[in-house]
């Protein structure tokens, strides 16, 4: 997927994300449904604590080693979500194509996963007997420019730290569309409203770009130890709408 021409020239996001996901190794094993449905980042719900999301009474990241936890979306249940491939689905629109006993349904990847203010336990709208079969991505407009970047601890495999998915649509190089998703800072792929308002209908020069970055993080809520991903993730939005301005992506 990473080096798919057809991927690589109409849907740059995607191929980018898919990228990123682990190492060559594992990726050659992997699908990209797994990839989408793998568990939240914590190593206490991963780890042997009797943490909320398994029944118990306490998140243990609260007051606890929270340095990789979300700065958004928390409710109660601090995990991140690791995917490096659902947040650029959710940028291009992308549909999955559910089977189960019951039928076939298909939901958007949008809609996929759960957030904990709905149910701190489930992760996605998966029913127990249902498995994911297709994504479905819709014809890349006209004018569309589209890139994943992600910051991590090493060069090396490792997972987001912070980063973000742009699927924008440029009309005389002034933004008509965009849709704006993170990744490495929430419990599902993040999409930042507020990135889209700040940057629909204007061109992307640095004046536009610093109030978009203003407005990336002012609802994040940062817990003890992971205050510096506002920092990291400012400089993710500022950097990738510039290069999207320019039709370059250091991602």
């Amino acid at each position: 997927m990473e080096r798919h021409p057809a991927i690589r020239s109409r849907f740059r996001a995607l191929s980018q994300g898919a990228g990123e996901v682990a190492s060559p190794q594992l990726r050659n094993q992997g699908t990209i449904g797994g990839n989408i449905c793998q568990k939240p980042r914590c190593w206490y719900y991963r780890g042997e604590f009797h943490c909320l999301r398994k029944g118990g009474e306490r998140c243990y990241a609260v007051g606890g080693e929270n340095q990789y936890h979300c700065i958004f979306g928390g409710e109660n249940c601090f995990i991140v979500h690791p995917s490096d491939t659902a947040p650029p689905l959710v940028a291009l629109e992308a549909v999955v194509r559910i089977v189960g006993p019951q039928g076939t349904r298909s939901v958007p990847v949008s809609r996929f996963h759960v957030p904990p203010s709905e149910d701190f336990r489930q992760e996605t709208v998966l029913a127990p007997d249902e498995m994911v079969t297709e994504i479905i991505l819709p014809p890349a407009p006209s004018g569309l420019r589209s890139s994943y970047r992600k910051v991590r601890a090493r060069r090396a495999w490792d997972f987001s730290l912070a980063g973000m998915a742009l699927a924008i649509t440029f009309k005389d190089n002034t933004v008509q569309k965009a849709r704006v998703v993170f990744s490495g800072v929430a419990p599902v792929p993040w999409r930042s409203k507020e990135v889209e308002v700040a940057i629909t209908g204007r061109r992307l020069d640095k004046e536009t770009v610093a109030r978009a970055a203003d407005a990336a993080v002012r609802e994040a809520e940062p817990m003890e130890k992971n205050g510096y991903k506002i920092s990291l993730l400012r400089g993710v939005v500022e950097e990738e709408l510039l290069a999207a301005q320019s039709g370059e992506s250091p991602g």
